[in-house]
């Protein structure tokens, strides 16, 4: 993707790793529902992984829940997918 699409995701990274709380809550509010999408690509599973280490425990039970559920709309993360291992390994 372009620079400012990386240099986004390095800033959400930032936030996770040293904002607020509620902060925190915003970002994983606004990416659950697209974290199976996200964990797939190269760098935006960087994000997710820091949701998971910085969310608080009912973020991260949401964000599980999303990972290992499946429904019509989306995959399950588990299915082998190249960048999504490592999230995955982070559960």
């Amino acid at each position: 993707m372009g620079y400012l699409y990386d240099a986004m995701l390095i800033s959400l990274q930032h936030v996770l790793e040293r904002g607020k709380s509620q902060e925190r809550s915003q970002i994983i509010s606004k990416l659950s529902g697209h974290i199976v999408q996200l964990s797939q690509h190269k760098f935006a599973s960087n994000v997710v992984e820091k949701c998971l280490e910085y969310g608080d425990s009912t973020e991260r039970q949401l964000l599980i829940a999303e990972i290992v559920g499946h429904d019509k709309q989306h995959d399950n993360l588990l299915v082998s997918i190249k960048f999504s291992r490592l999230t995955t390994f982070t559960c």
